[in-house]
């Protein structure tokens, strides 16, 4: 297990204003919550392998966050710091991780992981310490429905959202013409539980397509050759592909070897890091989905951190990095608002709140603790954007508001028993 601690410091390069908008410290507070001193918090999350981006950038955002608490005087008058650690993307080591934050560093709240398997198994662990966790980058609707703990919250579009949501842009596409569509999809829960998704909303939505091929490689896999000439072979117009980070850049740099988006058109997870690693490579035409697409939201508190965040790191954020210090700010308000560190007081103070955050004004839904966000779909441009290093970016992007494409709380309800 790789650990490292990434102790919060003061620089002038440092963002400064967003996390002013969280709300009223409430007072001095109690117990933990006392003058002085320091508080840890703690992030388990893939920071190697095909995958490390996501887990690397989201360290990054909720480092962020943390340096401009720290730049204010702290939370509640305590400094606080972050401890982090590699998870491999393996569920056991996740849940190893966790405890070890809790238990020997005394993290008083949890952040990430990237893999939603990872997330089960650490999610366990918050429950079993009564400490919250905050996931910006798995996504599994099954964390806050069959595996349901008051202390945990989900700020992403989750596998019912994200799939509903390219489901209507296709819709919006295609019409009533049939079509042909295959699937691709890491072999696991995410995997599986987007690609039902994406095929369940297109009958809600009455799409009239023929599937002609599902495959399933395993997450991280570098040679996947086979499963991509099977995929070729089906001819299918439309694939949707759920891969995401290092996978779809590697999955988009083959398939570009067999012509396959000559004749095909690709629905991924095309955000800005692959669309920034592949460069004048991307897949102009592809469909692409983004759960938090910088160029696409617009305020104030957003462009400030974009220019915090590009000046620190000399690239432009994830959507992994924005999601990050979106929690990090709703951890900061539900601490603010109970005047403590102490979790039984902090997890009554966020379902049901509604945060300022630099995505804008965040509610967190009080019957499943699923943050009301949207999710961006477009389709990438063939002209590369002046405005953002020549990237290929979106056009006519969509952004897919939550209530039509969320989980009714009956509904979430009912998976909850």
């Amino acid at each position: 297990m790789m650990r490292k601690n990434l102790t919060a410091v003061l620089a002038a390069t440092l963002l400064v204003g967003p996390l002013a908008a969280c709300g009223s410290s409430g007072g001095s507070g109690s117990g933990a919550g006392g003058s002085g001193g320091s508080v840890t918090v703690g992030e388990s999350t893939s920071l190697s392998g095909s995958i490390a981006n996501l887990g690397q950038t989201g360290l990054q955002g909720l480092q962020m966050a943390v340096d401009d608490i720290n730049a204010k005087g702290g939370l509640l008058g305590k400094k606080v710091k972050v401890v982090s650690a590699d998870d491999n993307a393996q569920p056991a080591t996740g849940a190893a991780n966790a405890r070890s934050m809790i238990t020997k560093d005394k993290a008083v709240a949890l952040f990430g992981p990237v893999s939603s398997a990872v997330a089960s198994a650490e999610e366990q662990v918050a429950e079993q310490y009564k400490t919250p966790i905050f996931f910006h980058t798995s996504n599994d609707v099954s964390l806050m429905t069959k595996t349901f703990t008051p202390y945990a919250f989900q700020n992403v579009p989750n596998t019912t959202m994200e799939p509903r949501a390219v489901a209507d842009y296709l819709a919006k596409k295609v019409g009533s013409k049939q079509i042909t569509i295959a699937t691709f999809a890491p072999d696991y829960s995410f995997g599986h539980d987007t690609v039902d998704g994406f095929l369940q909303a297109l009958k809600k939505l009455h799409v009239n397509y023929k599937l002609v091929k599902q495959e399933f490689p395993p997450l991280g896999a570098s040679n996947i050759s086979s499963y991509l000439s099977a995929l070729v072979s089906a001819h299918p117009q439309y694939v949707f592909n759920a891969q995401y980070g290092g996978d779809l850049v590697a999955f988009t740099k083959q398939a570009s070897q067999f012509g396959f988006f000559k004749d095909t058109t690709v629905i991924a997870m095309y955000a800005y890091a692959p669309l920034d690693a592949l460069g004048s490579a991307a897949p102009t035409g592809a469909i692409g989905f983004d759960r938090a697409a910088f160029w696409a939201i617009k305020n104030p508190e957003m462009s400030k951190f974009v220019t915090a965040y590009k000046a620190k790191y000399k690239k432009y954020p994830t959507e992994w990095a924005i999601l990050a210090y979106a929690s990090a700010q709703e951890w900061a308000y539900g601490v603010k608002k109970a005047g403590s560190f102490d979790s039984d007081k902090v997890i009554k103070e966020i379902p049901g709140a509604t945060v300022p955050t630099i995505i804008g004004d965040m509610k967190i839904r009080e019957c499943d603790h699923q943050a009301e966000v949207p999710e961006y779909v477009g389709t990438i441009s063939k002209t590369a954007s002046s405005q953002y290093g020549g990237l290929h970016l979106y056009d006519n992007i969509f952004t897919a508001p939550f209530n039509d494409i969320a989980l009714t709380c009956d509904e979430a309800k009912a998976l909850q028993q």
